[in-house]
């Protein structure tokens, strides 16, 4: 007794030292709010740790200089988790008000439980219930604002600081056992101030912090007050109280310190100039339920309402956890959905109100954006459809140009001969037809009547080249490597080495050669500098239909871009030409006479398209949008079908919804009043549904505790009861009388004990004479046993054979039997039969027709005489019409004649010397005891020195495994046969363990009895 009150003492003290220190955690916020924000905190958290170690050192020098190796470890491991505390507490603390950091801080609580379940550590269900009213306590702490938790980065650092402080606190329970309070604390601020010097060492480096010791008055107080009485006195008490404590014990205590907080603000905020808010009725019920739920955790307390031996598994712990997990889950559901809903309402009004500006707005917005976007898709449609008819007349002219080709060839008898030579100086600036060839190689001589036919193509070359100034040049190649071009740039064909072209390898005829059709290549720039150009190619066919060649145009792009890019395009709208893969083509931006393009998708350009592009690309027709807020942009594209090009038009957004931006900003400022008004009415209805809540839970919990004790307690005495009686107190009757099912209970296990000690006695009864059963099965299975002969040795040695036998019965007795004896000195009888049935009469029939067997042998009779004369005696007197089968033999030892005859039994398996085991399929009689004066048949096998008799009864082949398959006669032969020239005993081995890994555990249901024999001759004595 005077240990368990001085184990409550000390806890009482733990309790209370623990409350000290989360006093003085609650005015730390004061001070920490006082710091200067130019501080890094970093060097706070180290100079506070240099000065705790300082005192500390003072007061405990003799163990701090003497500290293990072991606590250092701690030290560093408890140091690490305080550092991330402090520093992020430092981060989300500066510049706000205590009370919201306090609140904050005191939600580390509701992390303490998940990470005791993480390390495996048991949790009473009630830390859940706890847990709940912690967290609505906090939520009404914060002004019942959720969303305000998330609102702020510096919310997120005192939430990180939470779960810093919660490990630390689940910590500092598990390693401070058994340590020194004063070397831990101090190893604890070594490795921190450590960790924290170089912090402050990369701030530096970084350029965030410097080297510097501020000298500003509000620091030295807070880091003299810190570091004195936070990293020293809070500590030690913290290190040495929580060995006494448990952790969430020792969390809930400190979750209390808002409650100081919220008493000690005021007066701590006017001491040191620091403004701070007034605190709220929602705060303090708020207060008020963070006590409750630290009470809720604590046994003693609660064992006052019925909760007790909640560790156990039981009746009343499940209809508790279940009323009380159904409550919680039912709260939090039906708090969430009303809260989901008065936020709805909430944001719904807001959004009503902030809307009129957006309405109005909208309205116009939407308009003018649907004019901006039919304006700009209808000038792309304008401009593609522009594109493609001066590319259809570029087209057009070299598909005639083709056709005229195609003509000279078919009819070339009706056109004249005209020369046409290389290129030539005096031509040059002249539109002028110029000879080339694709090679060395090629003879002109071979071509000359094709180059006159072809010069023809000046009559379509001339005017295609006067109607339009962009093209540069017109040509034909043929198939023969004969090319002819009309252009004005003879000066640039001049001499030998540009007389040669293999053209026929050139893209662009391979182009058309493979489309069969009228194809544009892609743009490219002109080797001789004159521009970006495209060429538009077209193939012309023979007489007979082959391919002949092609004619090509060359097409400088300057007028097709300037169409497309700067004609109808108005300020701010951009026009800009790109092909199938984001290269553009032509732009405002992009001079057509510069050998220079860029592409859509280029890093180093900042292209408005750039992230417009894919979809641009991949459309090909359709408007879009790029960038977000002021920066976005509309654009409005189409293809360009015949080259694969796309036309965008580009028009900035801006210009069109400023104005309506203006009256949304004006009606939205008007409505500002009322949200906020409304906000703060919602606020209110939110807090009052926490508070509700949290009564709705504490009700709860506290009438389940009390209905769960009065269904538990008559249990728990019926569970004595029936203890009791489990040890053998029979006489022992419950006095539980509830007017429930728990009473109808009991009343059943007074009758239900009145009915077991009846049934015992007749158990004891049954279990006498079974016992005597058994003790008589017993001696008859050793009876029937030693009716059998087992004199094997005495028959082995000095006669000239070998003998061996054995017998499993089904049952403790059984109704197979074999028998062997010597009839005279030079006659061996040998018996095996199977009596029909099992057990006792099987057994009783059985030991009858042994004995009736050796009576007739004994007299000398033949075999078959033996089983008629048996068969009468028998069948005289079987009023149970019980049968037996029989195989009967008599070898002659001297001669090796063995006389046989069978009565229904299985055939004998008999092995000659030399050979293999071979069923011998005797001619079968009748059963013995079937009917009366019935004849039976012997036979004789003359067995030589070394041949061996096998008989068995059905046991064997009828054996079955799981699977109801029978091991069969193959079977047996193959295990006969495995070691044909083994002793009869081992045969008899090698059969039983064939028959045992056949049937593995199947249960059988027949005797398993088996005989074998081995005739060795007069050799063999």
């Amino acid at each position: 007794m005077n240990k368990v009150g001085s184990k409550v003492k000390v806890k009482g003290l733990a309790t209370a030292g623990l409350l000290f220190i989360t006093f003085l955690s609650a005015i730390q916020f004061v001070f920490l709010a006082n710091i200067p924000e130019d501080v890094s905190n970093f060097a706070f958290v180290f100079i506070t740790n240099v000065i705790g170690m300082a005192v500390l050192f003072v007061v405990r020098a003799k163990s701090i200089l003497h500290l293990k190796g072991q606590t250092l470890k701690k030290g560093a491991g408890l140091a690490l988790l305080l550092t991330g505390f402090n520093f992020f507490i430092l981060i989300g603390s500066k510049g706000m008000d205590s009370v919201v950091v306090s609140s904050t801080v005191s939600l580390y609580f509701i992390f303490v439980t998940p990470i005791l379940l993480l390390l495996k550590k048991k949790v009473n269900f009630l830390n859940s219930i706890a847990t709940l009213i912690a967290i609505i306590a906090l939520l009404l702490l914060f002004g019942g604002d959720i969303e305000a938790l998330f609102r702020s980065a510096k919310i997120f650092y005192l939430l990180l600081a939470d779960v810093f402080f919660a490990l630390y606190v689940v910590a500092v329970s598990a390693v401070g056992e058994g340590e020194d309070n004063g070397g831990i604390v101090f190893s604890q601020m070594l490795f921190s101030a450590l960790f924290s010097c170089v912090g402050w060492g990369a701030e530096v480096a970084m350029g965030k912090a410097t080297l510097g010791v501020p000298t500003d008055s509000r620091f030295w107080i807070s880091a003299l007050f810190i570091g004195i009485f936070i990293r020293v006195i809070y500590g030690v008490i913290q290190v040495a109280c929580q060995k006494e404590v448990s952790a969430l014990s020792a969390s809930l205590i400190f979750s209390s310190e808002i409650i100081i907080t919220i008493l000690m603000n005021p007066i701590m905020s006017t001491l040191l100039g620091v403004a701070h808010t007034k605190t709220t009725i929602y705060q303090w019920v708020g207060a008020f339920l963070l006590i409750i739920s630290m009470l809720v955790i604590d046994d003693d307390i609660m064992r006052r309402f019925g909760y007790v031996g909640t560790d156990e598994p039981s009746v009343s712990k499940k209809m508790v956890i279940n009323t009380l997990t159904f409550t919680m889950v039912t709260l939090i559901l039906s708090t969430g959905i009303s809260l989901s809903a008065l936020y709805f309402i909430r944001d719904s009004a807001s959004e009503a109100t902030g809307g009129l500006g957006k309405k109005a707005t909208g309205i116009s917005t939407t308009a003018m954006t649907k004019e901006l976007e039919n304006s700009i898709q209808s000038t792309a449609k304008d401009k593609a459809k522009l594109a493609e008819q001066k590319l259809e007349t570029y087209s057009a002219s070299v598909r005639y140009a083709a056709s005229y080709a195609s003509s000279l060839f078919k009819r070339s008898t009706q056109y004249p001969k005209r020369e046409v030579k290389p290129a030539q100086e005096k031509n040059a600036g002249k539109l002028s037809m110029q000879l080339l060839l694709a090679n060395p190689s090629i003879s002109y001589d071979s071509l000359r009547d094709s180059c006159k036919l072809l010069g023809n193509m000046e009559d379509v070359f001339r005017p295609i080249s006067e109607k339009n100034e962009n093209v540069m040049s017109i040509y034909i190649g043929t198939r023969d490597g004969l090319m002819i071009s009309y252009d004005a740039y003879a000066q640039l064909a001049l001499g030998e080495e540009n007389f040669y072209y293999e053209f026929r390898k050139a893209g662009w005829y391979q182009m058309a050669k493979k489309a069969g059709t009228c194809v544009f290549t892609d743009t490219y720039w002109d080797s001789y500098g004159r521009g970006l150009t495209i060429t538009c190619v077209a193939p012309f066919y023979m007489a007979d239909g082959s391919f002949g060649g092609c004619v090509a145009m060359d097409v400088l792009m300057e007028d097709l871009n300037e169409s497309m890019v700067s004609e109808g395009i108005v300020n701010p709208d951009v026009a800009m030409l790109i092909d199938n893969e984001g290269n553009v083509i032509a732009s405002k931006d992009l001079d057509p006479k510069a050998q220079e393009s860029y592409s859509i998708f280029d890093e180093e350009k900042d292209s408005d398209l750039k992230d417009a592009g894919k979809t641009i690309i991949k459309k090909k027709n359709g408007i879009t949008s790029t960038g977000e807020g002021e920066d976005e942009i509309y654009v409005a594209f189409a293809s360009i079908d015949s080259v694969d090009w796309i036309i965008c038009i580009l028009s900035p957004v801006t210009s069109v919804i400023e104005p309506a931006n203006h009256i949304r900003e004006t009606i939205e400022a008007n409505s500002e009043s009322v949200v906020k008004t409304f906000r703060e009415k919602v606020g209110t209805m939110v807090q009052n549904m926490l508070i509700l809540a949290a009564m709705i839970l504490i009700l709860v919990t506290v009438t389940v505790g009390w209905f769960s004790k009065k269904i538990s307690d008559p249990l728990k005495e019926l569970k004595a009861d029936v203890l009791e009686i489990s040890n053998g107190n029979l006489e022992r009757r419950t006095t539980v009388d509830t007017d429930d099912e728990i009473g109808d209970l009991a009343q059943s296990f007074n009758k239900m004990t009145d009915a077991l000690q009846k049934h015992i006695t007749d158990i004891r009864e049954m279990t006498a004479k079974e016992e005597r059963i058994a003790g008589e099965l017993a001696m008859a299975t050793g009876i029937q046993a030693g009716v059998l002969p087992t004199n094997f040795d005495e028959y082995n040695t000095g006669k000239n054979l070998q003998i061996y036998a054995s017998m499993t019965p089904a049952k403790e007795v059984g109704g197979d039997f074999y028998d062997f004896f010597m009839v005279d000195e030079d006659h061996l009888c040998v018996v095996i039969a199977d009596v029909a049935g099992k057990g006792v009469p099987a057994a009783l029939f059985m030991m009858v027709s042994k004995a009736i067997l050796a009576s007739h042998a004994m007299m000398k009779k033949s075999p078959a005489k033996i089983l008629e004369d048996t068969n009468t005696a028998i069948c005289s007197n079987n009023k149970e019409d019980m049968f037996v089968t029989v195989w009967l033999g008599i070898l002659e030892l001297s001669t090796g004649v063995l006389t046989a005859a069978n009565a229904g039994h299985e055939y004998p398996a008999i092995r000659m010397a030399g050979e293999e085991f071979e069923n011998y399929k005797d001619k079968h009689g009748f059963v013995i005891g079937g009917l009366e004066d019935v004849p039976y048949t012997e036979y004789t096998v003359q067995l030589t020195p070394g041949s061996t008799v096998f008989v068995y009864t059905d046991g064997v082949p009828e054996a079955t495994d799981a699977k109801e398959e029978l091991f069969g006669r193959e079977r047996m032969l193959k295990a006969l046969n495995r070691d044909k020239e083994a002793d009869p005993k081992e045969i008899l081995s090698n059969v039983r363990e064939a028959v045992d890994d056949f049937v593995q555990d199947a249960e059988q249901f027949d005797d398993l009895t088996m005989l074998c024999f081995t005739y060795l001759g007069n050799e063999g004595k």
